[in-house]
């Protein structure tokens, strides 16, 4: 489907400028022809257009000079400039003076086509990037950043389980947020003015791991030389996270089991049974149903934690949400390091919203931080990303991770997959081709007609 562009073209040579149009038009743009720099400024003046195709070399005011006023007066038009065959120079002074992509002559109207199309790209992706910088302060209401369907139906739980003093499981891939939404779920709960303690399973010391959880007594063990209060203890009126439980012990998710039904607990080496009042959110990383069938967690630990779940997305079903994250730290860092936030161009917002974030949340901060420490100006862009982002980001390397993935698949839409892949394929020769057909027919071994076939296939999709 062609972009609704409004495509202002400036030339002096009438028959050229005309041709152009007309071709514009064919293509389901909106165009318009002015013979001069002076005439396009009236334009400009009179409706709002997209885009200016320009000749440089006119009477008058040149096209860099053209440029120049646009730059100056009307920041949201993009400006393509057209030069000379081999006038490279000229063409570089115009990128650099905020040209958004050049044309030499002769060229054919398939080469403008497709130039206008990434444009149209780059100028939704520029929109987008815009509009999350306003959504980035409507968080949701239960205090997390994100404004998918996915996320708010997260926010949804919280909401209906805070309330309730029954266990909460949250389950999700490592990186997404867990203890984030345990967080959310004591702020928002009569325990909030009570202590919140977490207590990550995998990260104790086995030997110390019962002591951490029940306390223990004077004498209990070698080294313990006074009484102990445990995480439960710590933890009384409050809440309590057991961040990561399909690591605890199997042992241990037995005296856990007897918190979970009773309410009380006993401390290491001692005999008194000892009343809390705690709810219990725990996280897990892994399908605690099948580790329990295989005999690696409890099963009555399992189901005495199910009921009240909440699922945490992986960061790519969460579409938007990654570029409101990304803006988030960007503010967070710049606030933590007293200095304006950076902001992201809209290719580097493409490449973000392009990767698999396998890290999740995690990942994306690190990427994000890892980019304000290469940036030296104001506007983070591709460049600046962690290599890897840009190589996960390119059709290569999502078909490739693809493929890995498609291992884990019980059934999958064959027809969609080739047209996803063809699709990939396609953008690629296009791009290597600078937008010529025939040699990106060429590069892919296909018949110029057959390529054509397959590109308005695309274009009709």
């Amino acid at each position: 489907m062609n972009p609704r562009l409004r495509v202002l073209v400036v030339d002096d040579e009438r028959l050229s400028r005309i041709s152009m149009v007309c071709q514009l038009k064919d293509a389901a743009y909106e165009a318009e022809a002015c013979e001069s720099a002076q005439v396009a400024l009236a334009a400009l003046a009179r409706a709002t257009w997209d885009v200016v195709v320009t000749d440089l070399r006119m009477p008058g005011m040149s096209g860099l000079e053209l440029l120049g006023e646009i730059r100056r007066q009307y920041p949201g038009v993009d400006v393509i400039v057209i030069t000379a065959y081999g006038n490279v120079e000229t063409a570089v002074d115009a990128m650099r003076a905020g040209a958004a992509d050049f044309l030499t002559k002769p060229f054919g109207f398939s080469e403008l086509d497709f130039r206008l199309k990434k444009l149209a790209e780059l100028r939704a992706a520029r929109s987008e990037v815009n509009s999350l910088r306003a959504l980035i302060d409507d968080a949701c209401k239960c205090g997390l950043v994100g404004s998918s369907p996915a996320m708010a139906r997260v926010c949804e739980r919280i909401s209906a389980f805070a309330g309730h003093d029954a266990p909460v499981l949250i389950t999700g891939e490592t990186g997404t947020g867990k203890e984030m939404v345990a967080r959310a779920l004591h702020n928002q709960s009569p325990r909030a003015g009570k202590p919140f303690i977490a207590v990550g399973c995998g990260t104790i010391p086995r030997e110390l791991a019962e002591s951490e959880l029940f306390g223990h007594e004077k004498g209990a063990f070698t080294g313990a030389s006074q009484r102990r209060k445990g995480s439960f203890e710590r933890a009384d009126g409050g809440t309590l996270l057991l961040d990561d439980i399909d690591d605890l012990p199997l042992d241990l998710q037995v005296k856990l089991l007897r918190v979970l039904q009773e309410g009380t607990l006993t401390r290491v080496g001692g005999s008194e049974e000892i009343k809390v009042d705690v709810r219990v959110v725990a996280t897990s990383k892994v399908d605690l149903d099948k580790a329990a069938a295989a005999g690696k967690f409890r099963d009555d630990v399992f189901y005495r934690l199910r009921g009240l779940e909440i699922r945490l997305p992986p960061l790519r079903e969460r579409g938007d949400d990654v570029l409101i994250l990304a803006q988030h730290f960007l503010r967070a860092i710049a606030a933590h390091n007293h200095a304006q936030p950076k902001t992201l161009s809209p290719e580097a917002a493409r490449v973000l919203k392009a990767c698999p974030w396998r890290g999740n949340v995690r990942e994306l901060r690190r990427a994000i931080e890892t980019a304000v420490v290469l940036c030296p100006a104001e506007e983070i862009k591709v460049e600046h990303l962690p290599e890897y982002l840009n190589r996960e980001a390119t059709p290569e390397g999502r078909n490739a991770r693809f493929a890995l993935e498609l291992n884990g698949c019980e059934h999958v839409n064959l027809k969609e997959l080739v047209t996803q892949f063809e699709d990939s394929v396609i953008e690629w020769a296009m791009r290597k081709s600078d937008g010529q057909q025939a040699k990106a027919a060429d590069l892919l071994g296909l018949p110029r007609t057959t390529f054509q076939s397959r590109i308005g296939r695309k274009k009709d999709a």
